[in-house]
Formats: structure tokens, sequence, C-alpha cells
């Protein structure tokens, strides 16, 4: 037996109509995930990982993703300059398709397989620090940069 919407909790709020993707906002994403994914593979071909090595690329690939996607997003914010394709390229293109958490649950996995466990567990360890002062520091220069430019809601009071 089905209710109609306005019987069911939260019914009304199903209802509404919700905006579907925009075509444009979409090509944006698929054009910043090219990039991303086109940088990524730059990286890590140019300086591959050795059999039972130390992943370095990808820590280096995903700490910088970590600091440019905080980076971006404030000086967006910060500067009133967000255009509608400018952070969806960025942010979940180019960054989403740079960074992967799942390379660094492989190379932890490859490290455990192959008898590795010390640097297994460094690699782990040292990704998640790595992103996190990362991200702290695309924040805070972020911040710094916005700070010293003027704001558009300044610009248009002069």
């Amino acid at each position: 037996m089905t209710q109609a919407a306005d019987d069911r909790p939260f019914g009304a709020a199903r209802a509404r109509h919700r905006p579907g993707p925009r075509p444009g906002v979409l090509v944006a994403v698929l054009i910043g995930g090219v990039a991303g994914g086109a940088a990524r593979y730059a990286v890590t071909a140019a300086w591959p990982t050795p059999d039972r090595g130390f992943p370095w690329s990808t820590l280096v690939v995903n700490g910088s993703g970590a600091f440019l996607l905080p980076l971006l997003l404030v000086l967006s914010i910060d500067l009133g300059r967000g255009d509608r394709f400018l952070r969806p390229m960025l942010g979940t293109g180019f960054c989403g398709a740079y960074t992967t958490f799942s390379s660094i649950v492989v190379g932890t996995d490859q490290l455990m397989a192959h008898r590795h466990p010390g640097t297994a567990v460094a690699y782990l360890l040292a990704s998640l620090a790595a992103g996190l002062a990362a991200a702290g520091l695309g924040f805070i220069a972020g911040r710094w940069i916005a700070g010293r430019r003027p704001h558009v809601r300044e610009m248009g009071a002069a």
C-alpha cells in the first residue's frame, strides 16, 4: 500500500524539484579531471616506485593535492572570485583525479603482501601526516595570499 508524499515523514521535502547537474559544470569537472589524471600519470611515470620500495611519487602527488585544494578554496572564497566553473574544474575535477586515497591503501597493501610491514606502516603514517600538514599549509597560504590582495567587496566599495 502506497502513501501519498504528504503523509510520509519528509514527504514534502522529497516531492520538491531538485535541479540536475548543469552541463557546463559537468564539462568543467571533466576537463579538470582529465588534466588532474594526466598530471598524476606524468609524475608517477617520471618517478616510478621500485618494486617493494617506498612510493614517494604517490606521497608527493597526494601531499601536493592536499595543499592545492584548500589553497584554491580559500582563494576563491576570500577573494570573491568563485566563478561557477572554477571550483568544480579545479577542486572536484583536477584535485579529485590528481589525488586518490585508494592509492595509499593499494601501496600499503602491496608492501604488506611483499612482507615489508615496517615500510607499509611508515608509508601509511607519512601519507596521513603529509596530507594533514599540506592541507593546513594550503589553508594558511591561501589566507596569506588573500590578505595581501584587495577583496572584490573592498574594490566595489572604493
